[in-house]
C-alpha cells in the first residue's frame, strides 16, 4: 500500500461565497441522514444528535440557522429551541423546526411559543426541505442586512480552519491543511498522516470513530465524532464525497470561560448586553464602583446610506477592536467592552476614580474615532457618549439604563458630546413600570390623540391640524409625546404603536363635521415606518379604511428620517403623492439639509422647526436663517409651516418674510378631539 501526504495552506480569498454558510443541526434519531441531505444543497453543517452542550455546539459552528428536528423527540426539540431562541431575537438566528403534525396536531404552534422562527412539516406532501432552508437564510439576511456573510468570513478567519482528507482504497494520498498541522501538538502528523490523531484517542473515542466509520460504509455520507483533541473537546465531522473521505474538526466552546460565545456579539466579536449584564451584576456584587460609558455614533444612519451596510458593518467591527485594544491598554483594572444595540457600544470601568472618568472619555474618543476610513475614504462619525456611575446600592437593570438615557440625552444635544446621566434610580424605575404597561395601554385605548391648529399665517385662518399622540395614564396622567416614544423604542413597539396613531388619527378627522370638510390633517411618519417595501400601500389602506379623503392628508417626516434610504423613500412618497397626498419635511434646518435632495423628493412643504423660530424677532442672525429656508423653499414651488411660534412679534416677522402657515401656543395648544372640534367650528 502506497500513500502520499500534502499540507496544503488554507486561502480565505479563495472560498467560495457558499462555503461561508453554516448551519447547525440537531437530530435525536437522523441525525447522519439529515446532515448528508443538508449538505448535499450545499450547506456546511454542523450536526449533533444530543441536548448536552448544545448553546455552546452552536455558537461554535459559526451558524446563523438551526435546525431543530422535533420529530419522535418533541420534549427535547422543544426544549432545544428554548435555550436557541434566547438570543435569536438579538443575534438574528432563524430556527427552522422540522415537525410531523401527523404524530401531534399542536405541535406547529408549541414551536413558535417556544421561539422557532420557521417550520416545515413532514406530513405535508409538498414538504421541502431545500427551499424551507433557503426561506431561513432569506430571514437572516433581511434581519442583519447582509451582514450574516461577514460573520462567517470573521468566524473562518479567527478560527482554525482544521481539515483533512484521504483517497478511499488502495495508495491512499493525503491532503493536510496546514492549520491542523500546527495545531496538532505532540500528534506527529507527519509520520501517521491523520491516523496520528485516532492513536491519540481513549478506548471509548475510538469506539465512537469505528461506529462512525461504520455508518460510512454503510452508505451514510456525513457523520460526527466528539472527543478530545490535545486537550480540547472537539467534533470531529465525517463526509464521503467522490471517492475521499473529508475531515474538519470544529472547536467547541468551554461554558467555564469568559470567551464562550453565547455571551458574544455575533458581529463585532465583542460581550453581548447578556454577557455584559451579568458582569455589571456580578461587579455590583463584589461592592465595586462601576464607571458605565455608553457610545453611540450619531450619523450612523448616514454613514451606512454612503457606504452600503456591508461597509457600516465593518465600521462596526473596527471600532469594537479599537474599543477594546484602548481599553485593555489605558485601564488597568477590571473592565468589559460590549456591543448594546446598532451602533452603540458600552465600556464598563471597575473602581476608575471619579475624577479621572471626563479626561478618560474625551481621550477615548478622541483616539478610537480619529483617521477612520472605510473603502480608502476617510469617515467622520458623530460621536456621542453618555455616563452613569453606580456601587452596590445600584440595579445592573438601573445602572444601564441611565448610561443609554445620558447617551440618548447627549445625541439629541448637538453640542454636548458627552452628558453625565442626571436620571434619578426612582425616574429609571417609573420609565422600566410604563415599559412593561405599554402594550396593555394600547389595547385599553390609553394612547390618545390630540390635534395641533394650524394657520394661514396672512389671515388667520384655520386650515388643520397636526395630529399628537398622548398616553392618558391612569395613575400618572397625561405622558408627553417624548416619554410615549422613548418607552415604545425600548419596548419594541414602535411599528404597532405608530399603526395604532394613525389609524386613530385618521378615524377622528374623518368624523370631522361636513363645515370642517376643508381642514387638513398632518400625520407623522417615522423611519420605521417608511422602511418597509409595502409602506405606502398599507397607508393608502388605512385611509381607505378610515373613509378620508387623500387629498386632505400630509406625511410630515422629519429630514434625517429620509436620509438612511433616499432613493426608497423617494419612489413610496411619490406613489403617495401620486394618490393625493402631500409630503412636508419636518424640523427643517435642524439636521442634515441637502437642496439636492429636496430636488428629488416629491416635497409640498417645509416645516421649520421651533428651534428656529423661538428667538426670530430679535436676532438679526435667526432671521437670516429663517428667510434663506423660506426663500428657498419658495424657489423650489414649496410652502412653508412655522411650528413654536408663541408670540405676535414672531408671528409678525414670519409674515414680512413671506411664511404662508404656522402652528403655535399664540392661537392654541394641542387639543383633545372634542376641544379641536370645538375651537375649529368657532374658527369658521
Amino acid at each position: 500500500m502506497t500513500r502520499s501526504f500534502e499540507v496544503q495552506k488554507s486561502d480565505i480569498s479563495t472560498v467560495h461565497p457558499s462555503e461561508f454558510r453554516n448551519l447547525f443541526l440537531l437530530s435525536f434519531h437522523e441525525r447522519d441522514p439529515l446532515a448528508a441531505k443538508i449538505a448535499s444543497l450545499g450547506w456546511r453543517v454542523h450536526s449533533a444528535r444530543r441536548l448536552e452542550n448544545l448553546g455552546s455546539r452552536f455558537y461554535s459552528a459559526g451558524a446563523m440557522i438551526a435546525v431543530i428536528d422535533v420529530r419522535k423527540a418533541e420534549p427535547q426539540g422543544l426544549e432545544a429551541i428554548v435555550e436557541l431562541s434566547r438570543n435569536a431575537a438579538e443575534g438574528g438566528i432563524a430556527i427552522l423546526a422540522l415537525v410531523d403534525s401527523g404524530q401531534c396536531q399542536a405541535i406547529v404552534e408549541q414551536c413558535f411559543d417556544a421561539g422557532a422562527t420557521h417550520y416545515l412539516d413532514f406530513a405535508d406532501a409538498g414538504a421541502n426541505l431545500a427551499q424551507s432552508i433557503k426561506y431561513a437564510f432569506r430571514f437572516v439576511e433581511n434581519f442583519r442586512g447582509g451582514a450574516e456573510r461577514a460573520i462567517h468570513e470573521q468566524f473562518l478567519l479567527t478560527s482554525a480552519d482544521l481539515q483533512w482528507s484521504a483517497t478511499l482504497g488502495s495508495g491512499t494520498e493525503y491532503w493536510i491543511s496546514e492549520n491542523l498541522l500546527a495545531a496538532a501538538g505532540d500528534i506527529d502528523l507527519a509520520k501517521y498522516p491523520v491516523t496520528g490523531i485516532y492513536r491519540a484517542l481513549s478506548r471509548d473515542e475510538k469506539k465512537r470513530v469505528h461506529g462512525a466509520m461504520g455508518r460510512l460504509r454503510d452508505g451514510a455520507r456525513q457523520a460526527a465524532v466528539p472527543h478530545q483533541f490535545n486537550g480540547r473537546p472537539v467534533i470531529h465531522h465525517l463526509h464521503v464525497a467522490g471517492g475521499r473521505i473529508f475531515g474538519r474538526i470544529e472547536y467547541l466552546a468551554n461554558s467555564d470561560k469568559e470567551d464562550n460565545w453565547t455571551g458574544r456579539d455575533l458581529l463585532s466579536g465583542l460581550q453581548n448586553t447578556a454577557s455584559a449584564r451579568s458582569w455589571i451584576q456580578q461587579k455590583l456584587s463584589d461592592e465595586s464602583q462601576l464607571t458605565l460609558i455608553a457610545i453611540g455614533m450619531k450619523n450612523f444612519r448616514m454613514i451606512n446610506a454612503a457606504f452600503g451596510r456591508h461597509a457600516g458593518d465593518q465600521l462596526l467591527r473596527i471600532v469594537g477592536h479599537r474599543l477594546m485594544d484602548y481599553t485593555q491598554s489605558h485601564f488597568p483594572g477590571p473592565h468589559l467592552v460590549a456591543r448594546l444595540d446598532g451602533q452603540n457600544f458600552l465600556i464598563v470601568l471597575a473602581d476608575m476614580k471619579t475624577r479621572e472618568v471626563s479626561n478618560f472619555a474625551d481621550e477615548l474618543i478622541g483616539s478610537i474615532f480619529n483617521d477612520l476610513r472605510l473603502e480608502g475614504r476617510p469617515i467622520n462619525p458623530v460621536v456621542r457618549a453618555g455616563i452613569a456611575i453606580g456601587d452596590s446600592h445600584s440595579s445592573e437593570k438601573t445602572l444601564v439604563r441611565k448610561a443609554v438615557l445620558a447617551l440618548a440625552e447627549a445625541t439629541a444635544a448637538d453640542a454636548v458630546p458627552i452628558k453625565f446621566s442626571t436620571v434619578s434610580e426612582a425616574d429609571v424605575h417609573l420609565e422600566e413600570i410604563l415599559e412593561g404597561q405599554l402594550a396593555g395601554a394600547m389595547g385599553r385605548g390609553e394612547i390618545v390623540i390630540a390635534f395641533q391648529p394650524q394657520i394661514r399665517v396672512e389671515s388667520g385662518q384655520l386650515v388643520g391640524a397636526e395630529a399628537l399622540a398622548r398616553w392618558e395614564h391612569p395613575e400618572y396622567g397625561l405622558l408627553g409625546a417624548s416619554t410615549l416614544f422613548a418607552v415604545a423604542e425600548r419596548a419594541g413597539a414602535m411599528e404597532s404603536l405608530s399603526v395604532q396613531i394613525h389609524k386613530q388619527a385618521l378615524t377622528l378627522a374623518a368624523s370631522w363635521p361636513e363645515s370642517l370638510g376643508f381642514l387638513r390633517l398632518s400625520i407623522n411618519v417615522t423611519a420605521g415606518d417608511l422602511a418597509p417595501a409595502a409602506f405606502d400601500e398599507d397607508m393608502l389602506r388605512r385611509i381607505d379604511a378610515a373613509g378620508f379623503a387623500p387629498k386632505r392628508l400630509t406625511l410630515e417626516i422629519t429630514e434625517s428620517e429620509l436620509i438612511g434610504n433616499l432613493s426608497s423613500s423617494a419612489e413610496k412618497l411619490r406613489r403617495l403623492r401620486d394618490a393625493g397626498i402631500c409630503i412636508a419635511i419636518d424640523d427643517f434646518g435642524t439636521g442634515y439639509s441637502s437642496l439636492s435632495y429636496l430636488k428629488e423628493l416629491p416635497v409640498d412643504y417645509l416645516k421649520i422647526d421651533s428651534g428656529l423660530t423661538g428667538d426670530i424677532s430679535g436676532s438679526a442672525k435667526d432671521q437670516v436663517v429663517v428667510r434663506s429656508i423660506i426663500d428657498m423653499a419658495h424657489s423650489l414651488h414649496l410652502s412653508v409651516i412655522a411650528e413654536g411660534v408663541e408670540t405676535e412679534a414672531q408671528l409678525q416677522t414670519l409674515k414680512e418674510q413671506g411664511c404662508e402657515f404656522f402652528q403655535g401656543f399664540l392661537r392654541s395648544g394641542p387639543l383633545s378631539p372634542d376641544e379641536f372640534e370645538a375651537f375649529a367650528l368657532r374658527s369658521n
